[in-house]
């Protein structure tokens, strides 16, 4: 059985992990033997915590700001790494700063955290918005960060 630990910044309410659980079911159905177990995720917000926790039970949830995180301290090794970027710069129902704004540049703790653990695979959410922040400029920037 191939097995993977998963770790998610910006979790929210368990969007990603729960796509991940729907993935790995279906390709458990064609024969695959896969297993994802949910090493920790992170957030600061208090509700959306208690509802990642109501979702995802056996999952450590860690409810604090990413700029407080102390990666060695606080998170256990991972195989894979999944983060939403924080869509309050991005978005098209917000002000749309881009990495311009509070929340924007804090994608970089996605790649701090690649750098960190250098897990096998990483997903990076999409947010509606992030290709024409800034100009497209946050999109070129995320994306050259991400590959180096």
């Amino acid at each position: 059985m191939t097995k993977f630990r998963l770790g998610e910044l910006f979790c929210g309410p368990g969007g990603i992990a729960q796509g991940v659980s729907d993935a790995v079911a279906a390709l458990r159905s064609e024969g695959h033997d896969i297993e994802v177990t949910h090493a920790w995720a992170n957030d600061f917000d208090v509700d959306t915590c208690m509802t990642y926790r109501a979702n995802f039970p056996r999952t450590s949830v860690i409810e604090k700001d990413v700029r407080q995180l102390d990666f060695e301290a606080d998170l256990d090794e991972i195989d894979g790494l999944a983060f939403g970027f924080p869509c309050n710069d991005f978005s098209v129902v917000g002000k749309q700063k881009g990495t311009d704004g509070t929340f924007g540049p804090l994608y970089e703790y996605g790649v701090e955290a690649i750098e960190h653990f250098s897990p096998m695979w990483f997903v990076a959410e999409n947010v509606a918005g992030l290709r024409n922040s800034n100009d497209g400029a946050a999109l070129r920037t995320i994306l050259r960060r991400l590959q180096n």
